[in-house]
């Protein structure tokens, strides 16, 4: 006789603390030994951390609820471990989503129980409250990484993640085996917590790759939890920043219902009155803030996160499960959940027939640019998250997350906020311009073609400052170029389009080189948006060409960076190991300089432009051709990284000097890897030979090398041979010590 399906699977769907403390609070999750360790990456991590803050985020501007949904556990309820008497339950799915919740619970508990008492210049009635809050909060976090063993009136706690094979949960420290990364650190957590240690110093159990990513992950955890959530990114200091891209609540919005909801011991206070005055308090107290945002986050982890729990006692179950949920269907992108909006919208408004409207050309546009284009669909779903964001920018200028169900939510909002039919009509036109712009200018096999759009003045420059952005993975650079390719297809003045992306691809320059890193240009270019962005109703007009530079500069010389001209900035490149950090910008550097210049004879080594030159077609290192020439490919440092014989000391007195531009040059791949770490005198004769203008020079470079006593592997010179002339290496050729 078959069985109902309800006897075998049993799906509920659960607050995160409901879920680790369902079966009576009795429940305990073994990871199986076939299933592989801990393994996710700092990016696995940041994606699901900014997915529950940008939901967190939604309580400060609604009233309404605002949950977080993680996804599947797929759990298999197994017979009871012997020694623990409580529900066991084997996860099939979900394991690196279940650690990382609890590493997360872990860290929120340190740094509360670290900023708990960040209530001195609150009033007694707050701190009263607050104090009251947090150990509820406290208590709440502990049972979602400890359970609790009871016998004859004791209490004992227990790891409520273990390894199957390793670990064995147990009420006596004698039976209790925790020999696993995760079983052990959160044994060591529950001796922290129930002994009220100042801090958590867990032990690694061992240094493998296992448990040096598991450690660091939570390290990185912490970080996030401290820099993101508690202090807020409140610092100008890019260097003590939160990785996390996310929207900050404001203390002016924890008097929003939808955030005072996640208060659950402000009734504790005698009245509304009491209450608002508290929630007014912590308002007006800076010092305060970080802590009651790391509160509020803390409760809406614990209540607002949601996961579905499925659980079955027949393991095959458990797997077609697993299965069915991983092979069948692809999910539906954003852009395909919008599309049926778009034709219900236009049925309601009598067009019987969606193919023939504006929206189908539209959308008609739209999917051949994802659908025929990104064939695979993790690629699809790539490009459309990336197209949604850039798109947000570029309309109003908002910062999007990536997560599917915001960017729904989305797309729906504003095109029901849209006051026309024109201006709907607009939203989905602007999503295909978006589209067609991002596939031609950003898709790096479509760079190499707007020979076949523009006319060849512009096509390549426009080429390599398109490809050279691209490089750099600049995406946030996008939204201002697409304002202005907008214009273009609007005008045709083609002029006005070239120049605004050479002025980005400028500003990306002289911007990042001062940086070394990425230091907080995404956000400039967000901030950018505010002006640049079309407005939801298309009324705001675009700036000119001379205003967007005007803006560039003043991006440039803030207190923060404080460029104002050429001088201030040769003062600070000359310092940043730009080879560590970027070598497409190193790239950039070197052929911006060699562009059209000479070898300066008074200063070897150096470079000199002189303005009544007759430019040279052979030192036009500015185009596109240049840049994709696989003999200016790669970075060379010319003194090595490792210090070696033959090399002046002073260059390795300080670690950023080997890595500055000054020590940099371009080669050719097999050339770079030829004599990476030979001495000066060997290197110089070997540039030189590159360098040479005819064969007899290149020749009697060799014969000048076995006279010093020196010899070149044969393949070395081989190449050396075979290889055109390199010109940019000319004034490196000419310098002697």
């Amino acid at each position: 006789m078959l069985q109902p399906v309800s006897k075998i699977y049993f799906a509920k769907s659960d607050h995160y603390q409901d879920t680790m403390t369902c079966h009576n609070k009795n429940v305990g999750f073994r990871i199986p030994e076939y299933q592989r360790t801990y393994d996710w990456n700092a990016d696995n991590i940041k994606r699901l951390l900014e997915d529950c803050l940008n939901r967190f985020y939604n309580l400060s501007t609604s009233n309404n609820e605002s949950y977080t949904f993680l996804g599947t556990l797929i759990l298999v309820k197994e017979d009871p471990e012997s020694t623990f008497g409580g529900t066991s339950l084997s996860v099939v799915d979900g394991q690196q989503r279940l650690i990382t919740l609890i590493l997360l619970c872990c860290a929120l508990t340190e740094e509360l129980s670290l900023r708990k008492n960040n209530t001195n210049n609150l009033q007694q009635p707050t701190i009263d409250w607050i104090k009251k809050e947090i150990d509820f909060i406290l208590e709440r976090l502990y049972d979602c990484v400890i359970g609790q063993l009871h016998s004859n009136g004791e209490k004992s706690g227990f790891p409520r993640v273990v390894r199957l094979q390793d670990d064995n949960r147990a009420f006596s420290h004698s039976e209790a085996k925790y020999h696993s990364v995760i079983a052990k650190f959160l044994h060591d957590f529950d001796n922290y917590y129930s002994q009220n240690d100042s801090t958590f110093s867990p032990d690694p159990t061992d240094e493998n790759a296992d448990t040096l990513r598991f450690f660091q992950n939570y390290e990185y955890i912490k970080k996030q939890v401290k820099l993101g959530i508690y202090k807020g990114n409140d610092t100008s200091d890019t260097t003590v920043q939160s990785d996390l891209d996310f929207n900050q609540i404001s203390h002016d919005n924890f008097q929003n219902d939808g955030l005072r909801k996640l208060f659950k011991k402000l009734d504790t206070l005698s009245d509304r009155t009491e209450k608002d005055n508290a929630i007014s308090d912590i308002v007006s107290n800076s010092d305060s803030h970080g802590l009651v945002r790391l509160m509020l986050f803390s409760h809406y982890v614990l209540k607002s996160v949601v996961l579905m729990r499925i659980e079955t006692s027949d393991e095959n179950a458990a797997f077609d499960i697993f299965d069915s949920l991983n092979t069948t269907g692809e999910p539906l992108t954003a852009i395909e959940t919008f599309k049926p909006q778009v034709m219900r919208f236009e049925r309601e408004n009598g067009y019987g027939n969606f193919s023939i409207t504006e929206s189908a050309k539209h959308f008609e546009r739209l999917e051949e640019n994802l659908n025929h284009i990104y064939l695979e669909n993790d690629k699809r779903q790539n490009e459309t998250r990336d197209l949604l964001v850039t798109f947000a920018l570029y309309m109003e200028g908002y910062k999007l997350p990536e997560n599917l169900a915001e960017q729904r939510i989305y797309l729906r909002t504003r095109f029901e906020r849209a006051a026309n039919s024109n201006l709907k009509n607009r939203i989905v036109q602007s999503l295909a311009d978006i589209a067609d712009f991002r596939q031609t200018y950003w898709n790096k096999d479509s760079i190499r073609t707007l020979d076949s759009i523009h006319s060849n003045d512009t096509s390549n420059r426009l080429k390599l400052c398109c490809a050279f952005i691209a490089d750099m993975k600049t995406s946030l650079a996008l939204p201002i170029m697409a304002r202005y390719w907008a214009q273009y297809q609007h005008d045709e003045k083609e002029d006005t389009f070239t120049h605004a992306v050479m002025a980005l691809t400028a500003f990306l320059v002289l911007r990042r080189s001062i940086t070394g890193t990425t230091g907080g240009i995404d956000t400039d270019f967000r901030k950018m948006m505010r002006r640049f962005c079309t407005g939801l109703d298309y009324s705001n007009s675009l700036p000119s060409l001379d205003e967007l530079k005007e803006t560039l500069k003043t991006y440039l010389a803030t207190s923060r960076l404080g460029v104002e001209d050429k001088k201030t900035w040769v003062s600070r490149v000359c310092e940043v190991p730009l080879a560590d950090s970027s070598k497409p910008l190193c790239r950039f550097l070197l052929f911006a300089a060699s562009d059209n210049s000479t070898t300066d004879h008074g200063n070897p080594g150096l470079l000199i432009r002189e303005e009544d030159a007759i430019h040279s077609d052979q030192l036009a290192f500015l185009n596109f051709s240049k840049w994709q020439d696989d003999k200016y490919k790669t970075i060379e440092h010319v003194a090595p990284v490792s210090k070696s014989g033959g090399w002046d000391d002073e260059i390795y007195d300080e670690l950023y000097t080997r890595h500055t531009i000054g020590n940099i040059i371009l080669l050719p791949q097999k050339e770079n890897s030829s004599v990476g770490n030979a001495p000066w005198t060997k290197k110089q004769l070997f540039y030189r030979a590159l360098a040479a203008k005819t064969e007899e020079e290149r020749k009697s470079q060799f014969e000048e090398a076995k006279n010093e006593g020196l010899t070149f592997p044969k393949r070395t010179e081989n190449l050396l041979k075979k290889q055109v002339r390199l010109d940019m290496l000319d004034p490196i050729a000419k310098v002697s010590d």
